[in-house]
């Protein structure tokens, strides 16, 4: 049985770039009032491909449910409580990225779980290192 994905890597990798492009434009375009906003849609939106993929071949469901929704509730909670919350979240994606070599989850691609986790640990730091400079600012 193959998955939503086999034969669609290259729109896959068209979509991933632009996702990339967007989440870049989105934060140097937008006013910085919308900055955990921005991380929480984009770290709402990462979760849905290997939840695709994972109903698609309806191998690792459960897992990907679990593990989806936990990652989508820290999300949101970045919004409402504290914005810890979404760059864990985004970490946390990253991680579930790199548990993927390791035979966790749903099979995905090597190059797209690398990338991901490249991706999600920059952003997350770069995340972290503004959140910091704003405590730090406001502390002032």
């Amino acid at each position: 049985m193959s998955g939503f994905f086999d034969k669609r890597q290259k729109p896959l990798a068209v979509a991933a770039t632009l996702y990339l492009v967007l989440l870049l434009w989105s934060h140097w375009q937008l006013n910085p009032a919308y900055v955990w906003g921005i991380a929480a849609f984009f770290s709402v939106a990462m979760n849905f491909t290997y939840l695709t993929q994972a109903i698609s071949t309806r191998k690792f469901v459960p897992t990907e449910i679990s593990i989806a929704m936990a990652l989508i509730v820290f999300s949101l909670l970045g919004v409402f409580v504290s914005p810890l919350f979404v760059i864990v979240a985004i970490f946390g994606h990253g991680c579930w990225d790199l548990a993927k070599h390791f035979g966790r989850g749903v099979p995905f691609y090597f190059w797209y779980t690398c990338s991901c986790f490249i991706v999600d640990t920059a952003y997350s730091s770069a995340l972290l290192w503004y959140w910091f400079q704003v405590r730090s600012t406001l502390a002032a």
